[in-house]
């Protein structure tokens, strides 16, 4: 199967909030995206405010408050579509 150049936010920031810390390889071996696509949205996610460096670990990435908002709210809006 081709890899993922496109993951929708929510899968990105739940795989976040789940595993607690990750980096670009975790965004390819779990939502199977290409190294680019993976880099790229952790980039825009931590423009945007939703996550920030672990610090110790470079290239490391952690959920923050606003990220956390975000994904409950991408999660309601999912939930109402559903019903």
């Amino acid at each position: 199967m081709a890899q993922k150049t496109f993951v929708p936010q929510i899968d990105v920031l739940g795989l976040i909030d789940n595993a607690e810390i990750v980096g670009v390889i975790d965004l390819v071996n779990h939502l199977d995206m290409t190294d680019a696509a993976a880099t790229k949205r952790l980039h825009r996610l931590h423009k945007a405010g939703y996550i920030e460096p672990l610090g110790i670990e470079r290239g490391k990435w952690v959920l923050t408050n606003l990220g956390d908002t975000r994904l409950e709210y991408l999660r309601r809006m999912e939930n109402g579509k559903r019903r």
